[in-house]
């Protein structure tokens, strides 16, 4: 079993896999310190606090600026036997621009959608809502982090 494995090791280890979010060969880390400015609306506040908590893991140096856009969108789905909507979806895309020491901007995009139930209380609704955005801003926040670590690893292999 041991054989089997450290040959499945030594496979990978010439592959040329490296992990996306391991330090770089000279010690550089895989994003790197980052500077995000306000984003604007609730959802916002939760996504600039969320990337600020899972990327400052690589604080040190000087930092990127990193911008984003957000863009909310509620659909109303499903009926209810007076037409009232039952459910509905909150997408959150993002559009961000990271501007790094060296080389060209990296621009991507990240959506994400959470879905939540709409009570028949009005006052329900506005909390099913804000959870659901929270939600969705934490889950961009990890989509974003994803994406741009996935960017920089394709740029710097190119």
């Amino acid at each position: 079993m041991r054989a089997l494995l450290f040959a499945a090791l030594t496979l990978l280890a010439g592959c040329g896999f490296t992990p996306l979010y391991a330090p770089q060969p000279g010690g550089a880390p895989a994003i790197g310190a980052v500077q995000i400015p306000e984003i604007p609306g609730r959802a916002g506040h939760v996504l600039r606090r969320e990337l600020d908590r899972i990327l400052s893991v690589e604080n040190g140096g000087e930092p990127q600026l990193l911008e984003v856009s957000l863009r909310e969108d509620v659909s109303r789905l499903g009926l209810r036997v007076d037409e009232s909507a039952s459910r509905a979806d909150l997408r959150l895309t993002a559009r961000y621009t990271l501007t790094p020491r060296a080389g060209p901007p990296v621009r991507g995009t990240v959506m994400t959608t959470a879905t939540y139930v709409i009570p028949t209380a009005s006052f329900g609704e506005i909390a099913a809502q804000d959870d659901a955005r929270e939600r969705a801003a934490e889950t961009l926040a990890q989509n974003i982090r994803a994406d741009l670590a996935l960017r920089l690893a394709r740029a710097r292999g190119s």
